[in-house]
């Protein structure tokens, strides 16, 4: 009568891993779209004529 209760704990312990993996993936999954966003963001901002242009190498 104990392979029963064995096989169910067995069960819900796959059931946690998989739902811990899970979140992970979606966690991972929202930092990507919050890199690519950023990027994006970046990527679209005008260039600067003069940024940059003066370097303080002594800094």
């Amino acid at each position: 009568m104990t392979a029963a209760p064995a096989g169910i704990a067995a069960e819900q312990a796959i059931l946690r891993q998989n739902v811990a993996l899970s979140v992970i993936k979606q966690s991972a999954d929202q930092a990507q779209a919050l890199v690519q966003i950023l990027d994006d963001a970046a990527r679209s901002a005008p260039v600067s004529r003069t940024r940059g242009t003066n370097i303080n190498t002594s800094a």
